[in-house]
């Protein structure tokens, strides 16, 4: 395992409403390689293979577990004391980025939302972060949806594969906020 930078010694565990962002655990595979198993939810994804078997999962868990949090931290979304879908932010000395999913059965519940506004707070605020990008396959309006709300703005296009498609190249759609327009957003949440 990795040695952990002395400034980011305790994994920072977030709380929203609804929700606990925390470490991987070994009890959360099962869950894992149920939801990202599903085609509906690997398919989205870039990283993650189709189909997703225990031994994916236990590289998934082990990979999460042996980050080094100064530079990349994934996070398991807890609901209601259960797994349901994975988040992560990387590259956090540079330009830092994140990805996240859902297992479906726990779509179109805001819950991503959810999830997203506690990490950007803690990207921007706890670590001083100035920007934070992301890439949207152009076939995932959802998530599109989740970004845009957050005040993210398209910056580009490129293609990305995706490896639970065989490594085909999809469209993607760039994207970045910063830490100045999160602010106008959270002030703006408050004011209303």
């Amino acid at each position: 395992m990795k040695q952990r930078n002395s400034t980011y010694t305790t994994f920072p565990v977030l709380r929203s409403e609804r929700l606990v962002l925390r470490e991987m655990r070994s009890e959360d595979l099962e869950r894992l390689c149920s939801y990202l198993g599903d085609f509906e939810v690997s398919k989205s994804l870039s990283s993650q293979p189709h189909p997703f078997l225990e031994v994916d999962g236990r590289d998934y868990i082990e990979q999460a577990l042996a980050n080094n949090t100064a530079e990349n931290v994934t996070w398991a979304i807890e609901l209601d004391g259960q797994f349901c879908g994975g988040f992560k932010a990387k590259e956090l000395h540079g330009a830092a980025s994140v990805g996240y999913w859902l297992g479906r059965e726990h779509w179109g519940k805001g819950l991503m939302s959810e999830a997203l506004r506690v990490v950007l707070d803690y990207l921007f605020e706890a670590r001083a972060l100035h920007v934070v990008r992301t890439g949207v396959f152009k076939e995932n309006p959802a998530s599109m949806r989740v970004l845009t709300k957050m005040s993210f703005k398209i910056t580009g296009e490129a293609k990305h594969a995706c490896r639970a498609r065989g490594n085909v190249e999809l469209d993607e759609t760039q994207l970045q906020i910063t830490r100045n327009d999160f602010l106008r957003l959270t002030n703006s949440d408050v004011n209303s």
